[in-house]
């Protein structure tokens, strides 16, 4: 199975073109291509590559920022894509599974998994800078990049153009705070130990349709219901993000190790899934003689909230005949080592495993429940 895609991006400072100090322009497309290797032969909840979305060539990021008070504050106005900067870990970026990306809790509980990658929508972005080592962002925007209906996907935009206020607005607030862990636990003189730990919020003022219950409050498995879920108003999701060195060999060093935690909470209800928690350490210059190579290990997983979990519990018990599987979890681990080939080329070979596959809902042509999955992959990153 092949994912692929190629990226093209234009970035211009509007001061020597234009005499607008502190101003940036950008405009970037994707042209997106293969097919869904989760969908079509795993089913895992977790996409195994970043690069599993719908074929396309379209519209990515079109903004303008601009900067004030000695940049101080800069403020982006245009279509966003939200996960370049908020909820986002530079450490877990690393790793091929798509959810060490965008987490699995936003993509499946807001409307074609918000504005993020590979869909923007129209939005303004503003970050502070009071202090040094603190950072404050907030961002509002349209909440539903592709226009389509709650479980609708992609909502047939392939071209990236289609923009829709028809839904609701999504507000997202983020604090970063970079801190010298080395300075904090052993003095000035030791190696630097760079972080960034943050904390952020997002809410969002759309209508989303219950997980257990219809509308007329009976239940969705029932036979005798409609089908229409309970709608409720609102949705929100609370984040922490440490992105965090924790070793370097010596001050100076490219030789360190590198730890990303990751953890979300969202309301319960109304979201399939409302806890979530991602871990994983990188190992830079891991072999004597390869100062560019960077070896990774990462988990996640992301836990169904209550009432989806009953609701797959009375579709079990509506059956003909009664049975099914409870919904559980689905854990994934990945390792994964990055080659600097040459200073335009990565290639990237990749393990993940995969636990209770799909919820632990998928089965085999004959029936068979699948348990478990291991993938072996191999991303090559060219750059130009």
């Amino acid at each position: 199975s092949y994912d692929g895609i190629t990226a093209a991006a234009l970035t211009a400072q509007t001061g020597p073109l234009l005499g607008w100090p502190d101003g940036l322009f950008n405009i970037s497309a994707l042209q997106i291509r293969g097919r869904s290797f989760a969908d079509d032969r795993l089913g895992a909840l977790n996409a195994v590559s970043g690069y599993d979305a719908a074929r396309s060539t379209r519209l990515f990021e079109l903004w303008y920022e601009q900067g004030l008070f000695g940049n101080r504050l800069a403020i982006r106005a245009g279509t966003l894509d939200l996960d370049t900067e908020f909820l986002v870990s530079q450490n877990a970026s690393f790793f091929l599974n798509a959810s060490f990306g965008w987490p699995l809790s936003p993509s499946s509980d807001l409307y074609s998994g918000g504005p993020s990658w590979p869909y923007s929508a129209p939005a303004v972005r503003v970050k502070w800078n009071p202090l040094s080592p603190l950072v404050l962002m907030a961002a509002v925007g349209d909440d539903n990049p592709t226009g389509g209906p709650f479980s609708g996907g992609h909502g047939g935009d392939a071209s990236g153009t289609r923009f829709s206020l028809d839904t609701g607005a999504l507000f997202i607030a983020e604090a970063q705070y970079w801190l010298d862990l080395a300075r904090h636990l052993s003095g000035s003189n030791a190696p630097a130990l760079p972080g960034t730990w943050k904390l952020g919020a997002l809410y969002d003022s759309a209508t989303f349709p219950d997980q257990r219950y219809d509308a007329a409050g009976g239940l969705l498995a029932a036979p005798s219901s409609s089908g229409l879920p309970l709608q409720h108003r609102g949705n929100w999701l609370a984040y922490l993000v440490i992105d965090q060195m924790i070793w370097r060999e010596r001050v100076g060093s490219d030789k360190t190790i590198n730890l990303f935690v990751r953890a979300m909470a969202g309301a319960g209800g109304r979201n399939l899934f409302d806890r979530e928690v991602q871990a994983g350490l990188t190992f830079d210059e891991l072999l004597p003689g390869r100062p560019d190579d960077t070896f990774g290990i990462a988990w996640g997983v992301a836990t169904y909230s209550r009432r989806a979990r009953l609701h797959g519990d009375d579709l079990g018990r509506f059956a003909i005949p009664p049975g099914g599987s409870r919904l559980r979890p689905e854990h994934h681990l990945e390792l994964t080592y990055q080659a600097a080939a040459t200073r335009w080329l990565n290639v990237q070979p990749d393990l993940q495993y995969f636990w209770n596959v799909g919820g632990g809902t998928q089965t085999t042509p004959s029936g068979d429940r699948i348990r478990n999955a291991v993938v072996l992959g191999l991303n090559v990153t060219t750059t130009f």
